[in-house]
Formats: C-alpha cells, structure tokens, sequence
C-alpha cells in the first residue's frame, strides 16, 4: 500500500499526513523509511501480543484495543482504500498512547536509545530488551518477502545495524551469530535437562512459535492455552478469563504446590551477608 507512494514527493507527502509523522518523509533515507514500515507493522505486533490481557490498571483506553478492533478496523467498508484503513490504525494507537505524531525518522530512534538516563523512554525497558535481543538471541520481527503484508522495508540486517548504532560497532552479525550459538549451549535449545519447569504460552501470542509446547520428561510440564496472548496467566484474573486459562492457572499452582512440599529438607540461603532458612 505504502510501497506505490514513496516512489515520489507527492505520494510521500500523502504519507506524512495520513499517518500524522512527526518529520517530513525523506524518500531517499533507506533507514528512516525501513523505520516507518517497523512501526507500523509494531502497531499490530503490540495488540496481537498482549491481546486481552487485562492490564485495566495500566491504560484502561489500551486494554480496550483487541485484536478484533484491529481487525474490524482493516475491513471497515465504509473507508475506500485498505491504506485509509491502515492510517486509521495507527491513528487508534497514537490516541491510546496519548501521542500525537509518529516518530519515524531512524537517528531520532538511536538517540533515544542512546539516552541511558533512568529516565528516558527508553529505559521502561526497550533499551534492555534491544540489549538482550543483541547478545543474546536475535527474535527480530522482521519482514523482507516480496508481497508481505506489511512490506519487506525491514530485514534482519535493519535490526543488526541498530544493534552496531546503539551499543557500538563491536555489536555486529558475527557477536550475533555466535551470541546465538551460546545461548542455545547454555540453555539448553529445545532439549532442556533442567527439572520441574513449566512451560507456558497462549495460541495468539506469536512467540509461542520459539517455546516449547509440550514436554518429553514427567518432570516438566509444558502448557499451550488455546485463545490466550503472551503471558495471559500471569495477569491479574478477571470474570471474563476463558476457561482454560483458569485451568491453566490452577494446574500451575497444583504443580507448584507439589513440587514445593514434595521434600522436607532444610535450607539456607544468603542475602546481603545475612542467613536465612528456608524448606524445599
């Protein structure tokens, strides 16, 4: 949709309002249109993400944002083309995010990242997440197919150049890759020795895809609840919770409460230079 109108100024500029950007869009900078095409993707990847999760107490506005809104949205016959459609998305999340402009331009982003203050933007937690995703295992939300819904303006290299951006040129593919290679070492990949561990993921939440959803030991447990977004059964419990997810919830907690007594062994554990005693 995008794609057709930043072959020229005129069609950038019809960008710039419907998606109400901060800057003027430079057609002829690859980084800051690659941002714009992530963020707007991001706009979905947020919903489908923590769809439903009952977060009332965080953003009541943003907690009403599901999914179906989004997708009532896309197909709203009522606005001629998919792109208005698509402008009106991103209009929903700028409102529930009590902002008034998108932010694309790419040198805005790193230097927001590049502000380790405790309190920028980006110490929430997006700059320890954009970190970890460095140095540790990758899971960039990426799209390069021709065709792809969302365009194919961000890669996988969009993300590693970031990485280089913000932390220094050390943090390039090769640390990446070999990152990688550790983290699947020391954990374990998907043959996981560790016991009594419980595995949880909902059907929506996309990242399910990189867990484990079922288990080959008796000692560990692997739970997959169908209709449920990421980390559904560590939010606050609500009237309108599916069934199987207060079944997940009570299976967790009957696993927890037998592993817990299953031995009667005294222990010790230090904080700070201080003993305390506990039983496992």
């Amino acid at each position: 949709m995008i794609d057709s109108h930043i072959k020229t100024i005129k069609g950038a500029k019809l960008i710039e309002n419907k998606f109400k950007l901060c800057d003027p869009l430079d057609i002829n900078t690859k980084n800051d249109v690659a941002n714009l095409f992530e963020t707007l993707a991001g706009n979905f990847a947020d919903i489908v993400q923590y769809n439903k999760d009952n977060r009332f107490y965080e953003n009541f506005e943003r907690s009403l944002v599901t999914l179906e809104t989004l997708c009532d949205v896309m197909v709203n016959k009522s606005k001629t083309t998919p792109l208005d459609r698509y402008a009106d998305v991103n209009s929903k999340l700028l409102s529930i995010n009590n902002l008034t402009c998108t932010q694309h331009v790419y040198t805005k982003m790193i230097d927001s990242y590049l502000n380790t203050s405790w309190n920028s933007d980006s110490a929430a937690g997006g700059r320890q997440w954009t970190y970890q995703t460095c140095t540790e295992f990758g899971f960039y939300q990426t799209s390069s197919q021709e065709d792809h819904a969302f365009g194919d303006k961000f890669p996988a290299k969009f993300f590693i150049d970031m990485c280089s951006d913000i932390f220094g040129k050390l943090y390039n593919l090769d640390l990446l890759s070999n990152a990688i290679k550790r983290s699947n070492m020391m954990y374990g990949e998907l043959n996981i020795k560790e016991n009594r561990v419980i595995y949880v993921h909902g059907s929506v939440d996309p990242w399910h895809a990189l867990g484990i959803t079922h288990t080959k030991t008796k000692n560990n447990v692997a739970i997959y609840i169908e209709g449920t977004a990421h980390c559904a059964n560590m939010y606050p419990p609500s009237p309108t919770d599916l069934p199987q997810l207060k079944n997940a919830r009570e299976t967790i907690r009957a696993f927890l409460s037998e592993w817990l007594t299953e031995n009667d062994i005294d222990d010790f554990f230090e904080v700070n230079n201080i003993q305390f005693k506990y039983k496992v």
